[in-house]
């Protein structure tokens, strides 16, 4: 231990003699360090820690499996029905979506909701620090008026009053008691709901045929998740036996939440950074090595000494590996720092809800655990070559140079050009995937989306069926809003939609063309399914290909209308004239959760595509109709404005609050703040892979300057008998540009052959380019050989200047 304490200290006043080489080291570990501990922060929070709960390994998701094998929501009656014959389950819920208006504050405000069966919370093992959760019969009509708030809710929006339990709050203009409130920093509180609500089931609600449902079990102690799988298969067939109408070929799914909680492409997201961070971090350690070397050769007389004085080689290798740990640590503590401050800077760039409500990136003990051994590491990695090299000092030729260095051999060059070929090829490795993914965005902003993004401001214009209570009302009121807003100022044209675009179908609907043999509704094919008024396609630019848009005259009492987009026409009617032809599909009821009749959509006329669930999705089949004859609660307005629409968020609140002074405006934002939205993790990803391709190629480039400026140094003598020989400045030019190039082709050709293994890992991630695009390679080649280039010819002409009288006394 004394020998240690004797090591920390000499090497401390040894660096402490190199400030130029000490800051520069430090402060390259502390970015590929904290670049490395930012990112782990994400890999540990989304793939490696448990689940914040209780039982993380008994809670299963429970869905309806269809014919096709996809999942799918559950209809109430066969959730009903899984709920009360199961054995292998302790508790068994479902859930959905609720959002609901508070009223009789300032302002009506809507919250994201979730109406949930009695045991959802027991599942999750979730207490509130407040009150109380839901009671078992508070699921029945009558006794659902009753409201859990999160915490963060509590606290915005009625400024933690310890008192809220017992109050009367107004719901989509009904009044609900708060029972409780959940604890703060919980999975719950970073939930999208705000508020959870009892989910009870209407008359109209017990249905099979629509599934809306999702569901959540806690398996019971010693079940396990194949037992459950094989008891829910039996259950499921005996429902699909008895209701063959609605449950011919459907099935259970059964998984484990903590294996379906993340995405392949998040997942497969977080690992190439990580990768490409320690790639970084890889060629900062080279170049520190190559350092570190040169160092080693500076001190060779010093080491000599030292081992003529009876230091064996390990203990010389000790005290050099004590230097690059102590350089590592010391970096290690800086890059803590940093990564704490990259990974809060990521953590507001990421999009809002883009992580699951489990997952928490903290800088914690096992992070900060992964930052010490990678600091540690670190420094055995970069100091472990040159304290083998240091450690071998030939003795009488050191002493007899009197201190000034020998040169250095062949095997020390050879180590160190095999580390900046190592960097080069990393560098291209890395600098290959950003450009994929810089190529991949680019093709995705040049999407036509099929719409005009330009001027046109939207809001969520929600209405609760309890408040009106007939469909009549309901579209006399939407006409009343969009009427309101069309005769404002600089308004050029307004009108609503079930969904905006790029997110998504909203309804997707199975139907039946007529006319065609009948398919049973099970195995029908599925299309997106949008209520819009007629004004839709105007106010966006959605162009027109074939036959009439939707109009006026398509109200409640006449001949159902729709208009198809040309993806619909040319799957499913292909050579034939789509106008004329009848759709089959179920009607939705307004404000149920449940499905009427068939209706006879006559195809009235054909649309260009617009973008549904994003501007990377492949054009999916759709139909729309006029919100007049397919009512429904809840709609999204859109403007086309003659100036910033922005300008009008003030205007349309006053017009629509003089219709209805509870009618709350959600989400008002522009179409390019939509679009803008959804490719924000695209750009998020393709920046960050960016910047760390960026830093990469910067230390090459040190990199490749460092070692042939060194072997300039190494060489003058050479150089020297050269020029005094008659050497041109272009023959020392084209000698040391040809030694530096050397290692960078070699490097480039080792990078482009990796990059060709790594980029395949890329290819779910990629948009209209291919994983081994040659454009791609081929500018990365060019980029990094130019940047390799202009490293060599810094020393390259400091050797063509060499005055031969001062390389000849130099030896």
């Amino acid at each position: 231990m004394n020998v240690l304490f004797q090591d920390l200290r000499y090497g401390s006043r040894t660096l402490w003699k190199s400030p130029g080489f000490t800051a520069v080291a430090v402060l390259t570990l502390a970015v590929g360090i904290g670049a490395n501990t930012a990112i782990f922060s994400f890999v540990d929070a989304i793939l490696l820690k448990p689940l914040p709960y209780a039982n993380p390994d008994r809670i299963v998701r429970v869905l309806e499996k269809r014919p096709d094998g996809g999942r799918n929501g559950i209809s109430a009656l066969n959730y009903l029905d899984w709920a009360r014959q199961n054995t292998v389950f302790s508790y068994m819920a479902a859930q959905t979506g609720g959002a609901v208006s508070l009223s009789g504050v300032a302002e009506p405000v809507r919250l994201r909701g979730s109406r949930i069966s009695p045991h959802y919370f027991d599942i999750f093992g979730i207490k509130p620090v407040l009150g109380r959760t839901f009671a078992a019969d508070e699921d029945q009509l009558g006794k659902e008026r009753v409201a859990v708030l999160s915490h963060k809710l509590w606290e915005t929006q009625f400024g933690a009053d310890p008192a809220i339990v017992g109050r009367k709050i107004i719901l989509d203009g009904q009044p609900h008691e708060v029972i409780g409130v959940l604890a703060a920093g919980g999975a719950f509180d970073r939930a999208y709901a705000q508020i959870w609500l009892p989910l009870a089931f209407e008359p109209q609600n017990l249905t099979r045929d629509f599934h809306w449902l999702g569901s959540y079990a806690l398996l019971k102690p010693g079940v396990t998740l194949q037992q459950a799988r094989a008891q829910m298969d039996g259950i499921g067939a005996q429902i699909a036996a008895q209701y063959p109408a609605s449950n011919k070929g459907w099935g259970v799914s059964v998984d484990r939440f903590a294996d379906i909680l993340v995405g392949s492409d998040l997942r497969r997201s977080v690992w190439i950074m990580m990768a490409a961070v320690g790639m970084v971090l890889l060629i900062g350690c080279a170049n520190l090595a190559n350092l570190m070397m040169g160092r080693a050769a500076s001190r060779e007389r010093e080491v000599a000494v030292r081992a003529s004085l009876g230091a064996g080689r390990w203990r010389l290798v000790q005290q050099f590996l004590t230097e690059s740990v102590l350089l590592s640590f010391s970096g290690g503590v800086l890059g803590v720092g940093l990564g704490y401050a990259v990974m809060a800077i990521l953590r507001l760039a990421l999009p809002p809800f883009s992580l699951p409500r489990e997952v928490n990136v903290t800088m914690d003990a096992p992070v900060l655990l992964f930052s010490l051994a990678l600091s540690i590491l670190t420094g055995i990695l970069f100091g472990l070559a040159p304290a083998l090299q240091a450690a071998r000092p030939q003795l009488a030729a050191t002493m007899k140079e009197g201190g000034r260095g020998s040169t250095t051999g062949g095997a020390r060059r050879l180590v160190r050009s095999a580390l900046v070929v190592a960097e080069v090829a990393l560098a291209f490795m890395l600098l290959s995937g950003a450009g994929l993914l810089l190529r991949s965005f680019q093709r995705l902003m040049l999407v036509d989306a099929g719409f005009d993004i330009t001027n046109v401001i939207t809001a969520g214009l929600p209405v609760s069926n309890k408040k009106i209570p007939d469909s009549d009302r309901l579209n006399a009121r939407y006409r009343e809003i969009v009427a309101a807003v069309e005769a404002l100022p600089g308004v050029r044209d307004a009108a609503l939609t079930s969904v905006l675009p790029l997110e998504g179908w909203s309804y997707g609907m199975p139907f039946q063309i007529a006319g065609q043999p009948l398919v049973d509704v099970s195995h029908r094919p599925g299309c997106f399914f949008k209520m819009v008024s007629p004004s839709y396609f105007s106010t966006l630019g959605i162009k027109l290909r074939r036959g009439r848009a939707l109009s006026d005259r398509d109200g409640k009492g006449a001949p159902p209308a729709t208009v198809i987009n040309e993806t619909f026409a040319k799957r499913y009617f292909k050579q034939q004239d789509p106008i004329g032809q009848r759709i089959l599909i179920q009607e939705i009821v307004p404000g149920k959760t449940q499905l009427g009749p068939e209706i006879p959509w006559q195809v009235v006329g054909v649309i260009a595509d617009e973008k549904i669930g994003g501007l990377n999705d492949n054009d999916s089949a759709g139909v729309y109709v006029s919100n007049e004859q397919s009512p429904l609660y809840g709609m999204t307005l859109i403007v086309r404005t003659a100036m910033d629409p922005l300008t009008l968020d003030r205007a349309l609140r006053e017009a629509i609050h003089g219709i209805d002074k509870d009618q709350p405006l959600t989400d008002v934002r522009t179409l390019e703040q939509v679009r803008t939205e959804s490719v924000a993790s695209d750009r998020l990803q393709t920046r960050l892979l960016g910047i760390f391709a960026g830093a990469a190629m910067l230390l090459a480039a040190i990199g490749i300057y460092g070692v042939i400026s060194y072997a300039v140094t190494q060489r003058t003598h050479e150089i020297g008998i050269r020029a005094a020989l008659g050497a041109s400045t272009g023959n020392l030019l084209r000698l040391v540009l040809s030694s530096g190039m050397l290692l960078a082709a070699i490097g480039l050709a080792l990078g482009f052959a990796g990059s060709l293994a790594v980029t395949r890992l890329m290819s779910t991630l990629l948009f209209g380019v291919g994983a081994r695009d040659p454009l791609t390679l081929a500018v990365t080649a060019v980029l990094l050989g130019t940047v390799a280039l202009l490293a060599c010819l810094i020393p390259a002409r400091r050797a063509a200047q060499v005055d031969p009288v001062v390389a000849l006394r130099y030896e």
